[in-house]
């Protein structure tokens, strides 16, 4: 079997020499300012969970014994889901 060769005439374009090419309003994506508001939803995820784990042993004390252990296991398993849910959708939209 034998393997053909090519002739290479030119160099490569580097990748960051071809994205300067397009100019800002060409379809180029602003990168930090989507990382800025990436940063700041998932600082605000952080926050409801931070509130989530601290409130759960709270309601805990608060409530009474069976009102504890539905607190426990169905709301703040409802909360976690809705969380990722929500977490999920927004990233989602941030990227778009």
């Amino acid at each position: 079997m034998t393997e053909r060769r090519v002739v290479v005439s030119r160099r490569p374009v580097a990748l960051g020499r071809a994205r300067d090419r397009h100019g800002p309003g060409e379809g180029a994506p602003d990168v930090p300012a989507i990382v800025g508001r990436q940063l700041r939803q998932a600082l605000l995820t952080v926050g409801a969970v931070a509130a989530l784990l601290v409130g759960a042993p709270v309601a805990a004390l608060w409530l009474p014994a069976p009102g504890a252990w539905v607190a426990l296991s169905l709301a703040v398993q409802g909360a976690w889901v809705g969380l990722a849910v929500f977490q999920l959708r927004r990233a989602e939209r941030l990227e778009r």
